[in-house]
């Protein structure tokens, strides 16, 4: 909420009446709210969490919040009704839809801060009739500058520009993982300039034969089968950890949560070569290859933080409170 500083009250009344009477009006609006009014999330998780550095409830009426270029046009990424990962009667989730063929459906945001380590959690649900076996591509955070070099594959990063993780379901195993492009990446990296191929966390493509040879990444508990028509509260975080010119320091660290189970960490990478590389910015995507169902995904309860989020809901959800909230725009 504004500092009531910055609420103009006027003159004649004396200050003192005047703030019974502003909290009066501030009551009432608790009690009885306008129906009409709406949260203004601007900035966004302003007096929630004072760790929180963006979040979504899609309750806003609309997608301004996100930076896409696109638009977020409706036929992929739709606002619909839906209870929800908590059941709330009249709740809005984001519906992402790809079009046919090689083509995807996301939101970006571009955080109004870069930071060294930060943690992005929301709740994800593939509609009945998704097809897991369709290969694809998930979103998560990013590192570095997003023209150019976000949703970037095939090359190894050169630890000064970017890197990312992105989760996304394993192919054919319906597990997730993350997708990760990274300086110290060599799971499947033949040729670094073209054939460099995102290493997985926790690594799922074999038992150490060709590309899981360090043990550390191969999976201690395996994530679980996903389920179509099932809300998951997924969480991820990276940490640049020291920078390093020749990798002889690899602290960097992804991690991992699905419905609150923790699955890494994986703390010995070799993100980047310089402190000027930070994180920047959310991708929530679903992209494909090639031939795929029409269901998608939906999206609901985002936050990014600097500090672990776990199970909590988005306040203010068309409440009373966010009422209030837009009142002191």
């Amino acid at each position: 909420m504004r500092k009531l500083a910055a609420l103009s009250i006027g003159h004649g009344p004396s200050v003192s009446s005047s703030l019974t009477v502003l909290a009066l009006i501030v009551c009432h609006l608790v009690l009885w709210p306008i129906p009409n009014a709406t949260a203004q999330p601007d900035p966004p998780c302003l007096g929630i969490d004072d760790n929180w550095i963006f979040c979504a409830g899609f309750e806003e009426g609309n997608l301004d919040i996100w930076d896409d270029y696109d638009g977020n046009p409706p036929e992929t990424n739709a606002l619909i009704n839906h209870p929800g990962p908590f059941g709330r009667a009249d709740n809005h989730v984001v519906r992402l839809r790809a079009p046919a063929g090689r083509f995807g459906a996301d939101l970006v945001k571009v955080l109004p801060t870069s930071h060294d380590r930060l943690y992005a959690r929301w709740y994800v649900m593939w509609e009945p009739g998704f097809d897991f076996s369709a290969l694809g591509h998930g979103g998560g955070l990013h590192a570095g500058a997003r023209d150019g070099l976000l949703g970037r594959s095939g090359y190894r990063p050169e630890g000064d520009d970017w890197f990312t993780a992105w989760l996304e379901p394993f192919e054919s195993l319906a597990r997730l993982n993350l997708y990760a492009y990274y300086r110290g990446m060599y799971q499947d990296c033949a040729d670094p300039e073209g054939s460099c191929w995102g290493d997985g966390f926790p690594c799922l493509d074999d038992n150490g034969e060709v590309y899981c040879t360090k043990p550390q990444h191969r999976p201690g508990p395996l994530p679980p089968v996903l389920q179509t028509g099932q809300w998951y509260n997924v969480e991820v975080m990276m940490d640049g950890g020291t920078p390093s010119v020749d990798g002889s320091i690899a602290d960097g660290i992804f991690n991992l949560w699905i419905d609150g189970v923790e699955y890494g960490p994986w703390d010995d990478l070799w993100l980047r070569t310089t402190p000027d590389l930070k994180i920047t910015t959310l991708w929530i995507n679903l992209w494909h290859h090639g031939e795929h169902s029409v269901e998608g995904m939906m999206v609901d309860e985002v936050v990014v933080s600097t500090e672990r989020i776990g199970a909590v809901s988005v306040p203010a959800k068309s409440s009373s409170w966010g009422s209030v909230k837009g009142m002191f725009r």
